[in-house]
């Protein structure tokens, strides 16, 4: 009986996985009116006193994107991570136990990133060393992270997300690339100046390994908006035992637990990719 209720639970987590493929992220009417710059004068923000002044425009403009998951060289899921691992992993965001998703075009999408992700590596290695011109991206990227680096705690989180939500605007991938759904890499994103809400995520899951926070602390987690009835990506960080969510839609960082409008499905991490378990089979 457990047996069969445990398979249940995973034949109902791989329908969600193939409607998420299906569906479109970041939904809503592109826009590319909303454009604010990356500047060192955002360092004048306080981390505790942050206002959505100069957000709040951006927030319609923000529903506007596309999916894209991109800058997962190093969410890529391990050769030894198939759908046969049932096992349940705690301890995540917003409270509900995750399990190994079964294949998808999802880890087919994060095998194609690999190799452009491994290519910006040596790019930004090259710009660290001085060993060739370092590309105005780069350059904006190491900027950020670099800036990052001299905080620790929650202000480092603070930073990050004000950084890419203030450097990046929203703009779907139709407008910018002509296709439903591209999964940029952290240059490409800052080299337009602009992205969807996977985007902007993973330039920060990307900004927040580089600054020194480790992988076990980091999800990259696609959630269904409740409210807009549109799928959505943002970045959990477990800061002292709790996860606080990074969105693009605002600058203030909560707890994922107090975020009741959105609904997760998809966690992705170091490990691969994992979907939300919303009902365990009791002994």
């Amino acid at each position: 009986m457990q047996g069969r209720s445990i398979m249940s639970i995973f034949v109902r987590t791989a329908q969600i996985v193939s409607l998420i493929i299906a569906v479109t992220f970041c939904h809503g009417a592109p826009s590319d009116a909303h454009q604010v710059g990356f500047s060192p004068a955002i360092e004048a923000y306080g981390d505790e006193t942050v206002s959505d002044q100069g957000m709040a425009e951006n927030k319609t403009d923000n529903k506007s994107e596309h999916d894209s998951l991109s800058r997962l060289a190093l969410l890529t899921p391990g050769q030894g991570e198939r759908s046969e691992n049932h096992t349940l992993v705690y301890g995540e965001p917003f409270g509900m136990p995750t399990a190994a998703a079964f294949p998808s075009g999802v880890s087919v999408k994060w095998a194609d990133l690999q190799s452009r992700l491994l290519t910006e590596e040596r790019v930004l290695a090259a710009c660290r060393t001085g060993e060739s011109a370092c590309p105005a991206a780069a350059r904006r990227f190491l900027s950020i992270v670099e800036l990052g680096r001299q905080r620790q705690g929650r202000a480092l989180l603070g930073w990050i997300n004000r950084a890419v939500n203030l450097g990046v605007r929203p703009l779907s991938d139709w407008a910018q690339y002509g296709v439903e759904d591209y999964w940029s890499t952290p240059l490409e994103t800052l080299n337009s100046g602009a992205g969807d809400c996977e985007d902007y995520a993973i330039v920060k899951y990307v900004a927040l390994r580089e600054s020194g926070i480790g992988p076990d602390d980091l999800r990259l987690v696609i959630v269904r908006d409740i409210k807009d009835q549109t799928s959505h990506a943002v970045l959990a960080v477990r800061y002292e035992e709790k996860w606080l969510i990074l969105d693009n839609r605002t600058l203030v960082m909560v707890n994922a637990e107090q975020v009741r409008h959105y609904y997760p499905l998809l966690v992705l991490d170091q490990r691969g990719v994992r979907t939300f378990v919303t009902a365990v089979a009791r002994r």
